[in-house]
């Protein structure tokens, strides 16, 4: 289990929140203690990963077994309510996390709304990878290719501006977390959690500012950002032990999300303009970066009753080699596949293709419902050539099937 400082200060101060949200909403609602509701709800999951293909660095393994639960409690008066929601998982590939995702004390004043506590945020618009998404830190405790973002302590207020709404952030800095010695999708020396450095301006403690405006001019779905503090994407220094040390340096970016509806295509786009980030050589010039996409759905396909959409996105990074991301002039097809039943049968099948050397990985997901309370989950990743790709060459070998069952209560 994550047991530094870092995760226990964030745990404990994501607790309080919520402890204080409780507290404080009766007088926020104007109502008694008898007068609040509480809601108790939650998921379990249980997932086994196969790697078919020998690793390629030792002391890796070809399959897992994952066990992670997710127990949820709300609190809620007329005018404001408190979410608690930790995650606890562990499994064979070690890296064990103990952690919250969502503790905080929400409602309504006047015309402002505000959040207090750790949540997750979404920004963006396009299927295959998000520039503008820089909120949270990631997870990457099963690989590099599965990341899941952590709860970030904030404050958040919004209100209405013009036809959309205006949101203002003070948001505190959470490390990543990366994956042990005997899981696939790693570099080949382990990153050590417990070393992240800072430079450029960042500070484990660090307040990163944050805005954004979003709203709607008829069929134009419209997001503007800008952020301001520690980023996510740090450079992994070698260090005299052999492990890589996460060192997070301080960015701006500017961003820019927007989907525009023609009938039944939807085309899409994420653009951002970043200083201070890391490339992969450890330089932090700034850069222009960014995604433009195309989705059309082709509804009851065939008289089939099932609808498919199909996806062309290609995302450009004007450093081109030097990216971070990978993502420097790549093409990604694929479709989505809706059952429109009522297990909500869905498939999704992605292909992404570096345009400069050939690396590409295909990538399809099931999902469906068995009952009410029980959902099933089924992805296959085949990577090729990905030697040639700088930025995914430790990941050459890492073909996977994975599978999941998870329980809601």
């Amino acid at each position: 289990m994550t047991t530094g400082n870092p995760a226990a200060r964030i745990i404990a101060a994501s607790l309080s929140a919520f402890l204080a949200g409780v507290a404080w909403l009766p007088a926020s609602a104007e109502t008694g203690i008898s007068q609040l509701e509480v809601e108790q709800r939650g998921e379990v999951t249980i997932e086994a990963s196969w790697y078919p293909r020998q690793a390629q660095y030792a002391g890796q393994a070809d399959s897992f077994l994952h066990l992670e639960a997710r127990p949820e409690i709300l609190v809620y008066g007329d005018h404001a309510e408190a979410q608690f929601q930790p995650r606890i998982s562990g499994g064979t590939g070690g890296g064990g996390q103990l952690d919250v995702r969502e503790a905080h004390i929400s409602g309504r004043r006047g015309e402002i709304d505000y959040l207090v506590g750790s949540t997750v945020l979404f920004w963006g618009k396009v299927e295959s990878y998000n520039p503008v998404d820089i909120v949270n830190a990631l997870d990457y405790s099963r690989g590099l290719l599965r990341s899941e973002k952590r709860g970030a302590p904030m404050v958040r207020l919004s209100w209405p501006a013009g036809p959309g709404q205006i949101d203002l952030l003070a948001i505190d800095f959470v490390e990543n977390v990366y994956p042990d010695r005997a899981l696939r999708e790693r570099p080949a020396p382990r990153v050590n959690d417990n070393t992240a450095g800072f430079s450029g301006g960042a500070s484990r403690d660090d307040i990163a500012a944050a805005a954004r405006w979003s709203g709607y001019f008829g069929d134009i779905d419209l997001g503007v950002s800008w952020f301001r503090g520690t980023g996510h994407a740090p450079r992994l220094l070698p260090q005299a032990d052999g492990t890589l040390n996460p060192d997070y340096s301080r960015v701006t970016q500017l961003g820019l999300d927007i989907q525009s509806l023609h009938g039944d295509t939807a085309v899409k786009a994420e653009l951002i303009r970043r200083r201070g980030q890391y490339d992969r050589l450890g330089s932090a010039d700034s850069y222009a970066a960014g995604v433009v996409g195309i989705e059309h759905n082709l509804y009851d396909l065939a008289e089939s009753g099932r609808d498919l959409v199909l996806i062309a996105e290609y995302a450009r990074d004007e450093r081109r080699a030097r990216s971070h991301s990978g993502f420097q002039n790549d093409l990604i097809l694929g479709g989505r596949w809706l059952w429109n039943d009522v297990e909500d049968t869905e498939i999704l099948t992605l292909l992404a293709r570096d345009l400069d050397n050939a690396a590409q990985t295909l990538t399809m997901t099931a999902n469906r419902r068995i009952t009410d309370a029980l959902s099933f989950e089924a992805t296959a990743r085949w990577p090729e050539r990905l030697a040639r790709d700088p930025n995914s060459a430790a990941l050459a070998r890492d073909a996977a099937i994975i599978a999941s069952l998870t329980y809601s209560f």
